[in-house]
C-alpha cells in the first residue's frame, strides 16, 4: 500500500493476467484489502485459464445448462448487449479460433488454458443466460471467452462497490481498462495518460495525451501487448475478427474509448479493432462515443468528441 500527498491510498497487483493499479480517496487500507479480494473472486468465476471457473466448466457442458454465480451472469449478459450494440463486431464466441490459432496459454503469466470442447464462432445468438434458474449455456460447438470485456466488467463492479462502502472517490485499472468513480479528494475530476503504442516496451512509456474525466470508463485494445506463435510458426495478436474466425488485419495498433463505464469502453475498444481507423471513429462518432484509433504507421485518429476531454 502507498499513501499519497492528497491523501488517497493505493495498491499495484497482478489480476486477471494483468497488472492493476486500485486508488481509493476517502477510504482506507481495509478498503483496499475489499477491493483486491473482490477482483481475485470475479477472476476465479470468469478466467478461461482456470479449470474450476464458471466458464470453464460452462464451456465443457456446451449444450447443457450450467448453474453460474450471479456475477457471471450479469457479465455474460452485458457482453449479449455488446454484441448487438456492435452489430457483432464484439464475440464472445471466438474461443475456439483463439486456440486454433495458438493462444492457449495467457499470454502474460504463461498458465495453460483448460481444454474445451468447441469448432464454431460468431455463436452470441445462442448463448442464453437463464436468471430464474441462475444457468448459463453456451451453444454446443462453441465456446465464450470475456477476455473483451471481464476486465472493464470487473473494475465497474469494484469501483461503484467502493464509493458504495464509503469512499469518496476510486479508481481501478486492469491492465488499463479502467473505471473512475466518484471524485478525487483534491479535484473534482481525474486526470488520466493514454500510453503511445508506438513507444518500444523495452523503453519509458510516453502519453499521446491526457485525459480529464469526471466519472466514467476508458480502456484500450490493441495488438502490441499478447502476441503469440501460432502453430505454423507466425507472431500474431489475440483479436479475432468474429466474421472471418481469424485475427484481425486492419493496419491498427491501438484503439480506445472512453464511455460512461468501463464494460462499454472496453468492448467498443474491442468492435473499434475489427475496422478500418477511418471506419472505427465513424462508428464511435455515430455513437456518440470519444476515442482514439492508433494506426500501424503511427497516425492517430480522433472522434469528433475527444477534443472535449483532452485539456
Amino acid at each position: 500500500m502507498r499513501t499519497t500527498m492528497d491523501g488517497s491510498v493505493e495498491r499495484a497487483f497482478r489480476v486477471m493476467g494483468c497488472g492493476s493499479h486500485v486508488v481509493i480517496h476517502g477510504g482506507d487500507e481495509d478498503l483496499l484489502d475489499v477491493a483486491e479480494a473482490r477482483l481475485r473472486e470475479l477472476e476465479s468465476w470468469w478466467s478461461r485459464f482456470r479449470d474450476d471457473s464458471d466458464i470453464t466448466l460452462a464451456n465443457r457442458a456446451a449444450g447443457t445448462p450450467v448453474v453460474v454465480h450471479p456475477d457471471t451472469l450479469a457479465v455474460v449478459s452485458r457482453a449479449l448487449d455488446a454484441w448487438r450494440q456492435t452489430e457483432g463486431r464484439f464475440d464472445i464466441t471466438v474461443l475456439p479460433a483463439l486456440l486454433d490459432v495458438g493462444y492457449t496459454h495467457s499470454a502474460v503469466d504463461h498458465v495453460a488454458a483448460p481444454i474445451v470442447p468447441g469448432t464454431r464462432v460468431g455463436m452470441s445468438a445462442w448463448v442464453k443466460v437463464d436468471y430464474n434458474a441462475s444457468t448459463l449455456t453456451v451453444p454446443a460447438a462453441s465456446a465464450i471467452d470475456l477476455g473483451g470485456i471481464g476486465k472493464g466488467f470487473a473494475a465497474d463492479i469494484v469501483a461503484e462497490e467502493l464509493v458504495e462502502m464509503g469512499a469518496t472517490g476510486a479508481v481501478v485499472n486492469i491492465g488499463g481498462d479502467l473505471r473512475a468513480n466518484g471524485t478525487p479528494s483534491n479535484d473534482e475530476s481525474w486526470y488520466l495518460g493514454i500510453e503511445d503504442p508506438t513507444v518500444a516496451p523495452t523503453k519509458p512509456p510516453t502519453h499521446l495525451t491526457s485525459i480529464r474525466l469526471h466519472e466514467g470508463g476508458v480502456a484500450t485494445s490493441g495488438t502490441t501487448v499478447r502476441t503469440f506463435t501460432t502453430p505454423d510458426g507466425h507472431t500474431t495478436h489475440h483479436l479475432i475478427d468474429p466474421r472471418s474466425g481469424r485475427p484481425a488485419e486492419h493496419q491498427l495498433l491501438t484503439a480506445t474509448v472512453l464511455a460512461a463505464d468501463a464494460a462499454t469502453a472496453e468492448a467498443f475498444a474491442t468492435a473499434a479493432m475489427m475496422l478500418p481507423a477511418g471506419q472505427a471513429v465513424a462508428m464511435l462518432d455515430r455513437l456518440g462515443l470519444a476515442g482514439l484509433v492508433v494506426g500501424t504507421d503511427g497516425t492517430v485518429h480522433r472522434t469528433a468528441t475527444m477534443k472535449d476531454f483532452e485539456p
